[in-house]
């Protein structure tokens, strides 16, 4: 039983990787955007991909990383825990799969309930994404005080590089810490453009992408980068408004989808307490397949909610 437990949470786990990434649809255009798939020759297609994939991950987890969905968990990881191993990740979603299934076949007795708390063991990838989720923001908020700062120095008479220097020394984290990568590579020898595309598939976003393929353009066909930058800024700052305006009008919507959502389990709290063996005859025999039913359906419920008020700016 342990060993079908496990197989089952590895199994969805990389499901739910594979599904993620081919259903991202916007790394695909990012890629395509910055020259990392497309518009190569034959010939530049083994070193741009060599820049993008050539990390240096040691131990079990470089064997790991031998699978493409294991090495995009990994450059997650590698985001916001980088003393984290992917090794000691798997490890510790696979051991709450397994206290998981233990614990649901111990207290019901039923195989059913038992790989439903197996499925605990997707909790770490889930709050791992939401950490993903919450440096992406932060990465988008920061980003047009640093194109301001980048079209000032640029204004000033210094060079890209050591404008993109400066601002990750001065500029808070996590932004800073994606410059200072991107100098730190081209100051060992990396091209500017190089340096810069590596830099936006590790950061992973479209406004990010919008500033690289800017300086790209630029460096190939001339023109005054300090007001290039300036325009991204205004966009990008544009764009943020406009995302909290979507929100504020969304945040109904999205409340709803919770009160309706936390409501059932509520009120069966609620009856059990004012009448116990009434309301514990759902804990027994079919009653707990109709719990199950229940919890999936106000799930599912949920999620359309959210695809509904979530809208895309």
């Amino acid at each position: 039983m342990i060993v079908m437990a496990a197989c089952i949470g590895v199994l969805a786990f990389a499901l739910f990787q594979w599904m993620s990434r081919f259903l991202d649809k916007e790394r695909k255009r990012l890629l395509q955007r910055l020259g990392g798939e497309s518009n190569l020759s034959n010939d530049e297609q083994p070193f741009i991909k060599a820049i993008i994939r050539d990390i240096d991950v040691p131990g079990f987890s470089g064997k790991l990383c031998a699978a493409p969905v294991l090495y995009l968990l990994y450059r997650k990881i590698a985001q916001v825990w980088p003393n984290f191993s992917l090794a000691a990740f798997l490890g510790l979603s696979l051991g709450i799969t397994v206290v998981g299934f233990l614990a649901g076949f111990a207290f019901t007795g039923t195989l059913l309930i038992a790989f439903v708390a197996a499925g605990a063991g997707a909790l770490p990838l889930l709050f791992l994404n939401n950490r993903v989720n919450a440096r992406q923001r932060q990465l988008t908020e920061q980003l047009p005080e640093a194109l301001d700062f980048l079209s000032r120095i640029l204004r000033a008479g210094h060079s890209l590089s050591t404008g993109l220097q400066m601002v990750g020394e001065e500029l808070p984290q996590p932004l800073a810490a994606e410059f200072s990568r991107c100098y730190d590579a081209h100051s060992l020898g990396l091209a500017l453009e190089e340096a810069l595309k590596e830099t936006a598939i590790r950061v992973h976003s479209p406004d990010f992408g919008f500033f690289v393929t800017a300086v790209l353009i630029q460096r190939q066909t001339g023109g005054d980068l300090s007001e290039v930058l300036g325009n991204i800024s205004g966009m990008i700052r544009g764009r943020i408004r406009l995302q909290a305006h979507v929100r504020s009008k969304t945040a109904e919507g999205r409340f709803t989808g919770y009160i309706l959502t936390a409501f059932p389990a509520v009120m069966y709290v609620i009856s059990y307490i004012l009448n116990p063996a009434y309301a514990s005859m759902l804990l027994h025999g079919s009653g707990i397949y109709l719990l199950l039913t229940a919890g999936g359906m106000c799930a599912l419920g949920l999620y359309c909610i959210k695809k509904i008020t979530t809208l895309k700016v």
